[in-house]
C-alpha cells in the first residue's frame, strides 16, 4: 500500500465514524491516524461526536485537541467582536465569514470546529474606512498577496499580536466570477457572535463561496470543508438552491466538483441529496483526493483553470493576476515599501 493510498483509507475511516459514531471503536490506535485527522482539522469534532466509542488512546488525543480549538476560538472570538464592534461604531455592517460562523451555526458544539484566523466581509466601496478602522486597533497590514494593494483586491490581510483578521472586500476576486453583492448583503441573517450582533451569509450564498474558496484553493483542503458542506447543505432543496446561485454567479464548476467530492467521501449524506454527477473536471480532483501531500504546483495552476465557468474569465483572470505578480516582485524586491506604506496609511 503507497502512503497516499494509506492516508485516503484512514481518511475514510475517520469520516465513516463522524456519520456514523459507533464505528469510532473500530479506528486503529496509532500515531498515523492521529496525523491523517489533524491534517484534515478533524480531532475536535470526532473528540464531540464520537468521543465515547473512540479507542482510548484516541479519545485522549482528541479531546485535548477540542480544548484547545475551544480556548483558541474563544480568543479568536473575543477579538472578532471588537472588530465588529468598532466597524459598527464606523458605520460599517459586518458579515461573520467561514470558521466562527460555522462554529456557532453549523456545529453548535464549543471547540468542535477548528479555525485559524477571523474572516470579515465589509461592503467593497467602504475599504479605506474599514481600514483606518483596524489602523486604530492596533493591527497591521500584511502583503499576503499579489495585488492586495489595489482598489479592486478582495481581501487585506491584517495582523496583531499573533492574530489573523482576514478583511474581505469581496467573496472572491472579481475577475473570477460574477457574485451578485446586492443580494449577499440583502440576504444576509442576524448572527449573534457572542455578545455582538453582526450578520451571516445565507446559508446557500454560504454554500458556493464554500464551494468556491475550496475551488480558490486547488480542492487541496482538509475534510473538514467537505463536512462543512454538509452541514451547510443539509436538503436536497438547499442544494437545488445553491446550484441555482452558483449557475447565476457563474461558479457552477466550484460547486459541482465540491459536491462530488463531498459525496465520495460522505455517502450517507448523498444518499439524500438528488444524483451529483461526477463531471470530467471532478474526476481527478475526487481519485487524488486523501494524500497528506502538498498538491504540485502545476496540478494547482491547472486546477485552477479548470473551475473557471467561462475560458473569458480565466483568460481576464489570469492577465490580471500576472500583471499584479509582477508588481508585487517589483515592490518587494525593488521598490521595498512596507505593506503599510502600499496601502496609503
Amino acid at each position: 500500500m503507497t502512503p497516499s493510498s494509506s492516508d485516503r483509507n484512514q481518511l475514510l475511516a475517520l469520516l465513516v465514524a463522524l456519520e456514523t459514531p459507533p464505528r469510532a471503536a473500530e479506528l486503529p490506535n496509532d500515531e498515523a491516524v492521529v496525523a491523517v485527522a489533524r491534517h484534515h482539522r478533524l480531532t475536535p469534532l470526532l473528540s464531540a461526536a464520537c468521543g465515547p466509542h473512540l479507542p482510548p488512546k484516541l479519545s485522549e488525543i482528541f479531546r485535548r485537541d477540542r480544548l484547545i480549538t475551544a480556548a483558541r476560538n474563544i480568543l479568536l472570538g473575543g477579538v472578532a467582536e471588537e472588530v465588529v464592534q468598532a466597524l459598527a461604531a464606523a458605520g460599517l455592517r459586518t458579515i461573520v465569514l467561514k470558521g466562527l460562523a460555522y462554529e456557532t451555526h453549523l456545529y453548535r458544539l464549543a471547540g468542535a470546529r477548528p479555525t485559524s484566523d477571523i474572516d470579515l466581509l465589509v461592503p467593497g466601496e467602504r475599504r479605506r474606512e474599514a481600514f483606518g478602522v483596524l489602523d486604530r486597533l492596533g493591527f497591521e497590514p500584511r502583503a499576503a498577496a499579489p495585488g492586495f494593494d489595489e482598489p479592486n483586491y478582495h481581501e487585506v490581510a491584517w495582523t496583531r499580536k499573533g492574530i489573523e483578521v482576514d478583511l474581505h472586500l469581496a467573496l472572491a476576486p472579481l475577475a473570477r466570477c460574477r457574485i451578485d453583492y446586492a443580494a449577499v448583503w440583502r440576504e444576509a441573517e442576524d448572527f449573534d457572535l457572542g455578545q455582538t450582533k453582526a450578520l451571516d451569509l445565507g446559508r446557500r450564498h454560504s454554500a458556493v463561496f464554500h464551494a468556491l474558496h475550496m475551488a480558490i484553493d486547488h480542492f487541496d483542503v482538509p475534510a473538514i470543508y467537505l463536512v462543512d458542506l454538509t452541514k451547510l447543505l443539509p436538503t436536497t432543496d438547499d442544494l437545488r438552491g445553491a446550484r441555482e446561485t452558483a449557475r447565476r454567479w457563474r461558479c457552477e464548476r466550484p460547486l459541482e466538483t465540491a459536491t462530488a467530492l463531498t459525496a465520495e467521501f460522505l455517502p450517507r449524506w448523498a444518499e439524500r441529496m438528488p444524483p451529483i454527477a461526477v463531471t470530467a473536471v471532478a474526476r481527478p480532483v475526487v481519485a487524488g483526493y486523501g494524500t497528506t501531500a502538498r498538491l504540485p504546483r502545476a496540478a494547482q495552476l491547472r486546477r485552477k483553470l479548470q473551475h473557471f465557468d467561462a475560458w473569458t474569465d480565466a483568460v481576464r483572470y489570469t492577465a490580471i493576476q500576472s500583471r499584479r505578480v509582477a508588481k508585487h516582485w517589483i515592490e518587494r524586491r525593488l521598490v521595498r515599501r512596507s505593506a503599510r506604506q502600499r496601502l496609503g496609511l
